[in-house]
């Protein structure tokens, strides 16, 4: 079913997001916030929105380079995740931040703050 499919991708696409961005997407100066926001069992994609999605979007080819999947699956996949872009394309007024400073103190660049 599409949902079965789309839930399995946005279930994928937050475990990738919520490893990789302590790991590749995070600037030098966003490491501290890092440290301060994600304690527990916080998980960072619940915190982190749209700016560092895309963030893990540019790394993603590298990424799933090494997985070991059928073309025709990895087509699909990269067809859900071409839809996914575009519905933030579509929508980025209510995803994106309209001016994003990663230099202030707190989490300015983090949702819900």
């Amino acid at each position: 079913r599409i949902s079965d499919s789309c839930a399995e991708v946005t279930k994928g696409l937050r475990c990738y997001f919520d490893k990789a961005l302590p790991a590749m997407l995070l600037y030098k100066k966003e490491q501290k916030q890092y440290k301060e926001e994600i304690k527990g069992d916080v998980s960072p994609s619940t915190v982190y929105g749209a700016e560092h999605l895309l963030r893990l979007f540019v790394k993603l080819p590298e990424l799933l380079s090494s997985v070991n999947m059928e073309e025709d699956a990895l087509n699909k996949l990269q067809q859900k995740l071409l839809d996914i872009l575009k519905f933030l394309q579509k929508n980025q007024a209510h995803f994106f931040l309209s001016a994003y400073d990663g230099d202030s103190k707190g989490a300015d660049g983090a949702k819900g703050k």
